[in-house]
Formats: structure tokens, C-alpha cells, sequence
């Protein structure tokens, strides 16, 4: 059985590891770091750093356990609605590991490609799940869809909608399995990479489509 808590700032690291772990071979995240192997996963564990410190600002970071075990096998990162910015200290803190993410010459590029994805965001309030990664140790046991289903849950009795970039065909189809329909393609990243944006209304929500 896979049990799901909430993170703390103690767990950014391992967090990240995880994060960077399960998803160094993503094509949407080599377009960030770059074709360079040798270090990419070391690179991906700064950049998901940020990513992990700003879930636990203003959202929610979920870790996934095996029942009764320490190690985490999935980590889910999302953003809650109205997002906002950190503090200039934990700003600066998020720059340094960017920096050490993209290295100096590719920072400019990585930010624009970040900048692309916020501006195809939906308009209207939602929660966004910025990453979701298992590690391969729980590769088949139901971790990723325990991970969705226990946020969505709660996201649920609040009625809010969800949107989410789903990198391939493969993940696009099972986060449909969770309700999420795509509303098209993000444009503006190298070919032949083209993220799936993918939206799921809030309970009682009527409107199929969002403003974007």
C-alpha cells in the first residue's frame, strides 16, 4: 500500500533528488537543462529544489511512501490558486539555484521557455501541478495515481478546476484517466517537443473549456 503526506521544508532535498531521479530522460526538462548528460540529473536536483521551496510556500508538496517504509517514491509539487512571489531573500535563494540548474549561458533561454509555459496558463483561478515524478524503486505499484488521486480529492471539495502540462502522449493519457481533457498544445518549445495543456473543471463546474 502507498501512503501519502505532506512534505516540509526539511524534505526539499530528497524531494528534489526524487524529482530529478524519475524524470532526467523527460524531453520537456532536457529543453530547460540541455543535452548534456553527464550532469543533467544533478542539474534537474537544483532546478526542482526551486520548485519543491515554492510548492511549499504557496501550495502543497506530497511525498509518496510504501506503507510502514522512510524512503519516498513519488513527490508531487502543485501551485495554488493566486500564486505569489516569495520573499527578495527566498528570490535570491531561487535565482543562485537556477543559475546553478541552467548554468549562466543557457539561464536566459530557460526562463523564457518558463516564461512560455506561465503565459499559456489559464486565466481563471486554478490549482497547477508543476511536477510529478516517481522514482523507478516504485515504477508499477500505483504511485503516481495515488499521488493524483489523494490531491485531486481534496481539490475536489473545494470545487476548484486543475491544470497541468502533460509532456508526452503516454502521461496525457492518464492524467485523462483522471479527468484532465487537453485544450491544446503549448508552442514555443524546440521540436520535437510540444507540451499537452490539460485542464479538469472544479466540481460543479459547468464550463468545459477555461478563459485563457
Amino acid at each position: 500500500m502507498v501512503t501519502v503526506t505532506p512534505a516540509a521544508p526539511v524534505h526539499v532535498e530528497e524531494a528534489a533528488q526524487v524529482l530529478a531521479g524519475a524524470l532526467r530522460d523527460d524531453a520537456m526538462m532536457s529543453a530547460f537543462v540541455g543535452e548534456r548528460p553527464n550532469d543533467r540529473e544533478k542539474r534537474l536536483t537544483h532546478l526542482y529544489e526551486v520548485f519543491v521551496r515554492e510548492g511549499l510556500r504557496h501550495g502543497a508538496v506530497d511525498l509518496a511512501r510504501a506503507e510502514g517504509e522512510s524512503d519516498v517514491l513519488g513527490v508531487a509539487v502543485w501551485s495554488a490558486p493566486g500564486r505569489t512571489r516569495g520573499t527578495r531573500t527566498q528570490q535570491l535563494r531561487d535565482l543562485r539555484s537556477y543559475a546553478r540548474a541552467f548554468g549562466l549561458r543557457h539561464l536566459l533561454g530557460a526562463r523564457r521557455l518558463e516564461s512560455t509555459l506561465h503565459a499559456a496558463r489559464p486565466g481563471e483561478p486554478h490549482w497547477y501541478l508543476a511536477v510529478i515524478g516517481v522514482h523507478p524503486a516504485g515504477h508499477g505499484r500505483g504511485v503516481g495515481s495515488t499521488l493524483l488521486r489523494t490531491r485531486l480529492s481534496t481539490i475536489d471539495r473545494a470545487g476548484t478546476p486543475t491544470y497541468l502540462e502533460a509532456s508526452t502522449e503516454r502521461s496525457a493519457a492518464l492524467y485523462a484517466r483522471f479527468g484532465f481533457t487537453s485544450i491544446g498544445s503549448v508552442a514555443g518549445f524546440p521540436p520535437p517537443v510540444e507540451p499537452i495543456a490539460m485542464w479538469r473543471t472544479g466540481a460543479g463546474d459547468r464550463n468545459a473549456a477555461p478563459r485563457r
